[in-house]
């Protein structure tokens, strides 16, 4: 049955997963919605299960396709790594890969990636800026980093290639000490406007982060943010990964809030490079090498992920 599978279906499948709908899946691949229902359709009757339930008014994964999900994932990270090997052997790599992240990106995942890259190009020089928020949108614009990874607080922007990259889980989070630690059930609006929001900005101020309360105090560097958190000071929305250990530990408490009704909250990246200064192959590498990685990593984290159609939250641009 599996030679009935092919890439593309598992794309989509991914894509209805992240977008939470046939028609937005449709609209990030700029297919039509019947060919993407087709396809999850052909991919079900391949592998004998059913991946959604389609008795809502949204589409649901099945406990078969979250396990069904894990699998495509690293399928589709080892194939683009592949394509990428491919033309790496066919083509002279570039002598310097330059590229921007937002601190938001897993470390681990980088310095994995970045071991790899090295060992498949011991040659190409690498020079990576680790940035805040909306820093890597303007070391791309600027023309100091050729490749980006970062949440855009706009759809597009004009002479730049976007391509969806995957979602990184967030939490909302205060000082076990922090009075809001002390409420028993979800977090109403008004008890968060209460409190001080520690929320992240770049340098410009053009761009910032989750804003939910009416006090806030801005932060740059996502790390000094944490500190402040950890001694007691205000409440924020992170990165659950950056958040977990303190939380385990005892020092952070995990906020539930009323108005999310429970669903996961997740921080969309994306790729990104001038249109006209597409990767080179050493690039291309780094890419799916990144994207396998990152996928792996995920999916040992699928308590942090939840179930069903989650939220996304973006930056926003002033």
């Amino acid at each position: 049955m599996l030679n009935r599978v092919t890439i593309d279906q598992l794309h989509m499948l991914a894509a209805v997963a992240e977008c939470g709908s046939f028609s937005a899946a449709a609209r990030r691949l700029n297919r039509v919605q019947s060919a993407v229902s087709q396809s999850i359709q052909s991919l079900e009757d391949a592998l004998e299960v059913k991946l959604f339930d389609r008795s809502h008014k949204l589409p649901r994964l099945t406990d078969a396709g979250e396990a069904i999900l894990i699998d495509a994932r690293r399928v589709i990270g080892g194939v683009d790594a592949l394509r990428a090997r491919a033309r790496s052997i066919a083509t002279v790599a570039e002598p310097e890969i330059t590229l921007a992240i937002e601190q938001v990106f897993p470390n681990e995942v980088l310095i994995g990636a970045l071991k790899a890259f090295h060992e498949e190009y011991p040659s190409v020089s690498v020079t990576l800026y680790g940035e805040g928020l909306g820093a890597p949108e303007q070391s791309l614009h600027e023309g100091n980093a050729g490749l980006a990874i970062y949440s855009p607080a706009r759809d597009g922007m004009p002479g730049v290639q976007m391509e969806f990259f995957g979602n990184v889980p967030i939490s909302f989070v205060a000082s076990a000490r922090h009075p809001l630690a002390r409420i028993g059930g979800p977090i109403s609006q008004a008890q968060l406007d209460e409190h001080v929001q520690l929320t992240l900005t770049d340098r410009t101020r053009r761009f910032r982060g989750v804003v939910m309360s009416e006090r806030t105090w801005s932060f740059i560097d996502q790390f000094n943010r944490l500190d402040f958190v950890l001694n007691g000071f205000g409440w924020c929305v992170m990165p659950t990964h950056l958040a977990w250990p303190h939380i385990e530990n005892g020092d952070l408490c995990e906020l539930k809030i009323a108005i999310h009704r429970g669903k996961p909250l997740r921080f969309p990246l994306y790729t990104a490079h001038k249109a006209d200064q597409p990767p080179g192959p050493a690039a291309t590498w780094l890419l799916g090498e990144l994207r396998s990685r990152f996928a792996d990593w995920i999916a040992a984290r699928s308590a942090w992920q939840g179930t069903g159609e989650g939220i996304q939250v973006r930056v926003t641009a002033t």
